[in-house]
């Protein structure tokens, strides 16, 4: 799969997933007063998480078919190449030096001259993503390394006996398993956890109040069981791959704000009032010291001291509530509808957005392309090089070009030695694309091909059910197998496995002047 096809999955991911934000951050007005400051963190990780899941390629594993196309195109009748090809792939015809045949046509894709290349825009608009993407995570990466290494240079093992108990018994109350490495630390104003693989609480080894010591403990160590960090770090990745949308730093500052939120609430549950007056004064008092510094980031601040009051306001204005089963059902439904909404748009963006079209249209080009090429040199009994369309590393290529050489060039001697009536006219045929699977910078292209029966076709129309894979080679959809009637293979290409030798053409005369009584 390459960066353009995974940009083009971006693009849908991001008009799917702003769709829920915007959704979620109307639901979260509108019952405001309703929900647990919980349950808004979670439906947030839902929302921001919406930009992530490739609906598409979910909906291709659960079918069997990929794309069904109910398209047909009828190619021959008066012209030799459609409308709907001439627009597509036109072909330049070129004369190229060939000693056994006097010269040869080649087909060669038509260039797109001009000012404005759209295909040049696109590659420039892919990159320009890729390099903000990976700026973003790669700054955001080098900071936090950059923090920890200051933190843990100037930390050492905890030697407060209190704080090892309130972690012990918190993790024995919780029933956490995983070990949690406590460190002491000369330069943070309060505690704060670090690391996602190798979890670090670190205390300040400044005096702290046992009881305030154990409330912001307790705030940290929520953060450790629901392993926020790790869903931060996610966060950061997918702010990182649409940082083009605003949408999305949103959704991260409301991820952010109610994670903090939603461990207060925990924390300060079962406290009374004179409890939650305490805890907020606590926080209050802790944060307005650590604005400015790296510190802040222990609960997630913003950096404004506006965020701080509100969330004071929060703190004391909260109380305990239990959301009923009917609100929580209600809560379900809302969620999943959402994200189906979500699913929907992404899907429906894909196509607006032309995620396959161009890809489809350029693989339809190659094989109309490779049957009118073929067709066009057995008129005009003239080779036209068909490798354009074909990955010639296949024997069966290699094979396709030396049996159409053969055909026109017995066609054309045939015809000037006037020994039978030599077909001129070109009988439409149709191509009815019944699935186009692609996968990456791979196709399955099934075609059936109708034709008119009783006329006379060339040998490399085959009717029926022709089978196409191919593979996009710098740029350039290419045919590597075709699979059809065998006794039509046989007929013409003989082999797809050995390479028939080149065509000696004074040996082709010799026995086309036998065939017909000629000595």
């Amino acid at each position: 799969m390459n960066i353009e096809v995974i940009f083009k999955w971006i693009l849908a991911m991001t008009v799917g997933g702003s769709v829920a934000v915007l959704i979620f951050a109307i639901l979260s007005k509108i019952f405001k007063e309703n929900l647990s400051a919980r349950v808004k963190y979670y439906i947030w990780m839902v929302g921001l998480f919406c930009f992530t899941i490739p609906w598409n390629v979910l909906i291709k594993f659960c079918k069997k078919d990929s794309r069904v196309l109910n398209q047909s195109i009828i190619l021959g009748n008066s012209s030799h190449i459609t409308s709907k090809l001439s627009n597509t792939s036109s072909l330049n015809l070129q004369l190229t030096e060939n000693t056994a045949q006097g010269g040869a046509l080649t087909a060669l894709p038509s260039e797109n001259i001009g000012y404005f290349n759209l295909e040049v825009l696109r590659k420039v608009i892919v990159y320009v993503w890729l390099i903000g993407a990976i700026i973003f995570f790669a700054w955001f990466l080098m900071r936090y390394i950059w923090f920890k290494l200051i933190l843990v240079r100037n930390s050492r093992e905890c030697s407060n006996e209190y704080c090892k108990r309130i972690i012990e018994r918190y993790c024995r109350l919780k029933r956490i398993s995983r070990k949690i490495k406590v460190l002491e630390n000369d330069i943070i104003p309060t505690p704060m956890l670090i690391g996602t693989i190798t979890p670090i609480l670190l205390i300040p080894a400044k005096a702290i109040v046992r009881e305030d010591l154990r409330l912001i403990i307790r705030h940290e160590l929520v953060h450790f069981k629901r392993k926020d960090v790790l869903v931060k770090w996610l966060s950061k990745l997918i702010n990182a791959l649409h940082w083009f949308n605003p949408l999305v730093y949103f959704a991260v500052l409301k991820l952010n704000r109610e994670c903090e939120y939603s461990c207060d609430e925990e924390v300060i549950r079962k406290l009374k009032k004179d409890g939650k007056r305490r805890y907020a004064e606590v926080l209050y008092n802790t944060l307005l010291v650590s604005i400015g510094s790296g510190a802040g980031a222990a609960f997630g601040l913003v950096g404004r001291k506006e965020s701080i009051v509100e969330r004071f306001r929060f703190i004391m204005s909260l109380e305990a509530r239990k959301m009923s089963k009917g609100a929580k059902v209600f809560a379900v439904v809302l969620v999943l509808t959402t994200i189906f909404l979500s699913a929907f748009v992404q899907i429906w963006a894909k196509d607006i957005l032309s995620f396959e079209s161009s890809e489809i249209e350029a693989i339809k080009s190659t094989i109309e392309g490779f049957y009118e090429t073929q067709y066009k040199a057995y008129l005009q009994m003239e080779y036209i090089d068909i490798t354009p369309y074909l990955d010639m590393s296949k024997i069966q290529n290699q094979n396709k070009v030396i049996a159409l050489k053969k055909l026109v060039f017995r066609r054309k001697y045939t015809d000037e030695k006037k020994y039978c009536y030599v077909e001129k006219r070109h009988f439409p045929y149709e191509l009815h694309y019944k699935n186009i699977e692609l996968d990456g910078n791979k196709s399955k292209v099934v075609i059936d091909l109708e034709i008119k029966l009783k006329e006379a076709y060339p040998p490399f129309i085959s009717y029926g059910e022709n089978i196409f894979e191919l593979e996009k080679q710098d740029g350039t959809w290419k045919i590597t197998k075709h699979i059809y009637d065998k006794w039509a293979l046989m007929f013409y290409e003989f082999s797809t496995d050995q390479k028939l030798p080149e065509p000696d053409y004074e040996q082709i005369k010799k026995q086309i002047d036998k065939d017909f009584g000629v000595k």
